[in-house]
């Protein structure tokens, strides 16, 4: 009954940036590389049309010819890298989306492999997974759960 009080004991504490679930600092993550790269988007779209902006005011005579070729090339030349930095944006979440996923299925897959070899009765290994976060406290319930079940093997084959 001790670990039922250890854990109520670590419910009532307050949540800080170590204890926050596993899921929510992956969300955190991705959004704020999302955020990010959306950032970059809108300051260099801005600093675009604050050059075309430029570009008319500096023209005192009226928009001439000239200036509504120059215009219209910076504007192609906005659109094209706009393009291009929305689609290394997506590109850029993807991956980081990819890579968070990755860590946060991995100790799970481990887990998996783990009680299936349980299951079928080979009880020769422990579980360890790499990361200290919320898997770290299951890595520890399966293994008591190990111990317990090799002390009970080894009192049945003694008794028998």
């Amino acid at each position: 009954m001790p670990n039922e009080n250890t854990h109520s004991v670590n419910l009532k504490r307050g949540r800080n940036l170590k204890t926050l679930p596993v899921q929510l600092k992956y969300v955190m993550y991705l959004t704020l590389t999302g955020g990010f790269t959306s950032l970059v988007m809108i300051f260099v779209m801005a600093w675009f049309i604050q050059r075309n902006y430029n570009l008319f005011m500096g023209d005192e005579l009226g928009v001439s010819a000239q200036v509504v070729q120059i215009v219209r090339h910076e504007q192609q030349i906005l659109e094209t890298w706009l393009f291009i930095l929305f689609l290394f944006s997506i590109f850029a979440i993807f991956i980081s989306a990819f890579f968070m996923v990755r860590k946060l299925t991995s100790p799970v897959a481990t887990l998996k492999r783990q009680l299936i070899l349980y299951s079928r009765g080979d009880w020769s290994h422990k579980l360890r997974l790499a990361e200290h976060d919320e898997f770290k406290e299951l890595e520890s319930i399966v293994n008591k759960i190990r111990g317990d079940v090799l002390e009970l093997k080894e009192k049945t084959e003694s008794l028998s």
